[in-house]
């Protein structure tokens, strides 16, 4: 399930972007000002933003500025200003595109669905507030410091990153990491996890008693 947010002051075009943008497979979040959709962010994790630039509490670039700077995620900005200006602006501080009103919805369905595929396509690489995690290069940092994780570490790792928000029993974990676990001290997967949490942080793996290990990442 993918989840975006709607950051949008005119609340019968958010009300009506919440309800035509969610479906079977995302869910579609509003909110009314910067404040809100920050609330918002802390409290959930997104996979895209509907972002307009003139809002209440502040302006959109600004504030896709910021969250750039601190979080890697896809922005669509929705507005009615069309200066080139303003676009050029809103590209430089990390948008991804840039629709202005009057809009197509089936255009804008189709521009969120090839945003999020080659996001997807992008697994290898996770970042939130906190971490920096690049899979593929094998360069993980907190806080922008680099830190080195040991081969069975980065494995586990990508097993929770990848099933972020989500529970994940210790016997899945056993067989993700030995292939069944055949012969292994009861206590290796215990071991992994606690020398994980001391290169990330002891709260960046939450435990679920009685059923397993959730990645929160800087969500504590």
């Amino acid at each position: 399930m993918k989840r975006i947010l709607i950051i949008e002051d005119d609340e019968a075009i958010r009300a009506g972007l919440c309800r035509s943008l969610a479906s079977d497979t995302m869910e579609a979040v509003g909110a009314e000002d910067l404040a809100s959709a920050a609330q918002r962010m802390n409290a959930q994790q997104f996979d895209l933003l509907l972002l307009d630039c003139n809002l209440p509490d502040g302006n959109g670039i600004d504030f896709c500025r910021e969250l750039m700077s601190k979080m890697s995620i896809p922005v669509i900005f929705l507005t009615v200003r069309d200066s080139e200006i303003d676009e050029v602006a809103a590209f430089r501080a990390g948008a991804c595109d840039y629709v202005k009103k009057p809009f197509s919805l089936m255009v804008l369905r189709e521009r969120i669905a090839a945003l999020l595929e080659r996001r997807e396509k992008r697994s290898d690489l996770y970042v939130d507030r906190r971490y920096r995690f690049d899979f593929g290069a094998m360069d993980f940092s907190v806080d922008g410091e680099r830190v080195y994780l040991g081969a069975t570490e980065c494995k586990l790792l990508a097993v929770l990153v990848k099933n972020a928000g989500h529970v994940l029993s210790r016997a899945a974990l056993t067989d993700a990491l030995w292939e069944g676990g055949e012969e292994l001290n009861e206590n290796a997967l215990s071991v992994t996890v606690s020398r994980l949490r001391g290169r990330l942080g002891e709260k960046s793996i939450s435990t679920i008693y009685g059923l397993g290990y959730m990645w929160v990442g800087d969500k504590t």
